[in-house]
């Protein structure tokens, strides 16, 4: 598990967890390999700023098996994080931290969502609580994840062809709108 941290702020605040593939940037099929292929969505930007500008403590939990797979080199993924980290900051957003795994399915990890271990380790880093917190994704691995570490899950389904989950799952269409509808609940 990669672990990256802003800066260790009090634990103090709400947080919400975040995928980053298909949630703050477009996802593609052959994997986001490097700074090139990321494309930030301008909603997720927009969010991210809106957070930021309201306290929120944001965390991105994302499979990164390109890593292992051997398709991405490991000075690429570093200067693709970097590049995301200063294009959130340079539109008024902020990440507190990342939590990144780079295994393959086959290798059996415990951080490998749906398993949590990455959200338990933040969790644990930050001491916020898991079922007051809620984790936006848009597979069904990150529903999974969210609900095998007790978080809320909520899933974004940006284009037409978007998983089906159970009733108890809000769905969005945008990251903008699962922001705006988490602050319209008394919840969060």
């Amino acid at each position: 598990m990669i672990f990256w941290v802003s800066q260790r702020r009090s634990s103090s605040g709400r947080f919400l967890l975040v995928d980053r593939d298909g949630v703050i940037n477009r996802d593609r099929p052959d994997y986001v390999k490097n700074r090139n292929e990321f494309i930030f969505y301008p909603d997720a930007l927009s969010g991210l700023r809106w957070l930021h500008a309201h306290g929120v403590r944001v965390i991105v939990i994302s499979n990164q098996s390109a890593l292992h797979r051997g398709l991405m080199e490991w000075g690429a993924f570093f200067d693709l994080h970097a590049h995301m980290i200063r294009e959130i900051q340079e539109s008024g957003g902020h990440l507190d931290a990342a939590l990144y795994c780079p295994h393959r399915p086959d290798e059996k990890c415990s951080c490998r969502k749906p398993a949590p271990g990455m959200i338990l380790a933040a969790a644990s880093f930050y001491g916020f609580p898991l079922a007051k917190t809620p984790f936006v994704g848009d597979k069904l691995t990150d529903v999974a994840a969210a609900e095998n570490a007790g978080c809320l899950p909520l899933l974004l389904r940006r284009g037409p062809d978007g998983v089906e989950v159970s009733p108890h799952v809000p769905v969005y269409n945008t990251f903008f709108d699962a922001v705006r509808a988490l602050f319209a609940t008394q919840n969060f």
